[in-house]
């Protein structure tokens, strides 16, 4: 009988692992399954972050265990980018099937002396570098806490590297579904860590969370490979040449995302010069606005890459313009409207999401407040996600660094001097009553979203114009869209608004049931008068969208030739800070 069970448990095992191990067929295919994967993801994020919210409000516990995430995601997106899917795709593309064990275990050992080295010495010099850093913190007799923290979760670039390795075999066999589910793991540690580490061993336990979560995202993709043939012996630097190779193109890639983490790792340490809680605002806030920029930007981009890569390589370069813009079109159908229903319904999402046990209603109204402040930037970020393939696809490097680095000062420097700006009480109070927050404290904090939202949405427009110097004809196929996008938005948001506006004359109750159907039916209101906003403008991407659904749910599909959706995991913002 228990042998019995046992080969049934392993057959099921078998029967899953098939299963994600799955092509992904055609390109709006990849980006459902994309977005399907990105919204579950988020999901779970959602109830991670409202866990961390019920336990502990927006508080100084929060404060350090979002700052002790800095230093440990700067080293896995600068370590990361150097082992990226999109680097080592190519790469197995161009050798056998020996070859590519040959090269995985060089890259292996390779990244395992860098990201280990560069961990411990960071380890050794957190309680210097993490006082200096935050020392508000550090002043209030937390620094030994934060340096624990830190060091715990230094393991997690380890392991997330580890995943970005084996994801570029998973993706080169085009599994997609098995790596789409790593960030579902990742979130389950963390909660994990929240219910049953936290009571056991304190705050510790978030860090352990979190590191059980990295060791989950790389594990899932082991037994695929291991059935593949890798990871059958020891590995060793065997192609010291193709290590460097690697190396040397991911560079500028590894210092572009290094630069936004630069930024945010600036806007921590700001934050944690205000008033305590104010780093949690922020973290919840951006987590918040990362879960339509994941569904949105990233799934279209992502899908898009191998199709622009395709394109170039066989010259089309109007081909390659072509599906840029498609992709950018739809970019702004989706985010654009998104970005207005947030504006209109902030504090309802925030509320129905977070506001529980110590999460109060300050804090509800200083986390909408930064929540509709990053959703204005939604469009841009995802515009700017796409580009940046686009040129990653090109071969050209250089300018997303150098976009990311202006981006990156862009925002340090205006958030430091809005925060001396907002010294001043007048202008204090008057930004307190344009966005809603009048008497709270700690509403300074507001500024670095705004700050972050501006300089984004300013590099985009740079990249842009740049791209359309590159590659001609881009912004004449996507302009219509923009514009009818940013139409459809208004018509939505004052539908929603006018549709709130209505509700609370016959709605008094304040529950998080009655809240949550409130703007759930407002949210619908506002769509529903996007769409007519859309349909009367003759929206391309409206019919596109109405075509190709009704295909799908009421008419039989020709399979299509199956494309290979390259994401990795330091793009599509794994860590809670992304």
């Amino acid at each position: 009988m228990i042998q019995r069970s046992t080969e049934f448990a392993r057959e099921k095992a078998r029967t899953a692992m098939r299963y994600l191990s799955l092509e992904v067929h055609g390109l709006h295919a990849a980006v459902y399954v994309l977005a399907a994967a990105a919204l579950l993801s988020s999901l779970l994020a959602l109830v991670r972050d409202r866990l961390l919210a019920h336990t502990f409000g927006a508080s100084t516990t929060l404060d350090i265990y979002y700052a002790g995430f800095r230093i440990p995601d700067l080293i896995f997106v600068a370590m990361g980018a150097l082992v990226s899917v999109y680097m080592l795709i190519p790469e197995l593309a161009r050798r056998n099937e020996e070859e590519q064990k040959d090269y995985i275990d060089t890259i292996i050992v390779g990244f395992s002396v860098c990201a280990v080295g560069v961990s411990l010495i960071a380890a050794l010099w957190a309680p210097v570098i993490l006082p200096w850093l935050f020392p508000q913190l550090a002043a209030a007799g937390y620094s030994e806490t934060l340096v624990l923290l830190t060091r715990i979760m230094l393991l997690q670039p380890i392991f997330l590297g580890f995943s970005n390795i084996l994801a570029g075999v998973t993706q080169a066999r085009q599994r997609y579904a098995l790596y789409a589910i790593s960030p579902l793991l990742y979130n389950l540690g963390i909660i994990v860590g929240v219910l049953g580490f936290y009571p056991a061993w304190g705050i510790a336990g978030l860090a352990w969370g979190v590191v059980l979560g990295s060791l989950m995202h790389v594990s899932i993709q082991i037994p695929s490979l291991v059935g593949d043939g890798f990871l059958s012996r020891i590995p060793r630097l065997r192609d010291m040449r193709a290590l460097v190779h690697t190396a040397m193109v991911s560079v500028p890639r590894a210092l572009a995302l290094s630069m936004n983490q630069i930024a945010f790792l600036g806007l921590t340490a700001l934050a944690g010069l205000l008033s305590a809680g104010s780093i949690a605002v922020f973290m919840f806030a951006y987590n918040l606005a990362a879960v339509p920029l994941s569904v949105i930007g990233a799934s279209y981009s992502v899908a898009a890459f191998p199709t622009l890569a395709r394109a170039l390589s066989r010259g089309e370069t109007e081909e390659f313009v072509r599906h840029v813009a498609t992709a950018a079109r739809y970019v702004f159908f989706w985010s654009m409207p998104a970005s207005a229903l947030i504006l209109i319904l902030r504090a309802h999402i925030v509320r129905v999401i977070l506001g529980s046990g110590a999460f109060n209603w300050d804090d509800t109204r200083l986390t909408a407040a930064a929540f509709a402040l990053l959703s204005l930037a939604l469009a841009a970020q995802g515009l700017m996600l796409l580009l940046v393939r686009g040129y990653y696809a090109a071969g050209k490097t250089f300018m997303p660094f150098l976009v990311a680095a202006g981006v990156a000062a862009g925002t340090l420097s205006l958030g430091a001097s809005g925060l001396f700006i907002l010294t001043d009480q007048t202008l204090l109070h008057l930004t307190e009553h344009l966005l809603r927050v009048d008497d709270i404290p700690g509403s300074n904090v507001l500024i670095l979203a705004f700050s972050y939202a501006l300089s984004t949405i300013l590099g985009a427009v740079v990249l842009a114009l740049h791209f359309e110097k590159r590659f001609k004809g881009f912004l004449v196929q996507i302009a219509p869209a923009a514009l009818e996008s940013f139409l459809a938005a208004i018509a939505g948001g004052l539908g929603s608004y006018i549709f709130l506006s209505l509700a609370s004359s016959f709605v008094v109750s304040s529950t998080t049931i009655s809240i949550f159907v409130q703007g759930f039916a407002a949210g619908i209101c506002g769509i529903l008068v996007a769409g007519v906003a859309y349909y009367i403008l003759g929206s391309r991407e409206f019919t596109e969208v109405y075509v190709s659904l009704h295909a799908r749910i009421w008419e039989k599909r020709t399979p299509s030739a199956a494309v290979t959706v390259a994401s990795s995991a330091e793009d599509l913002g794994t860590t809670t800070s992304a």
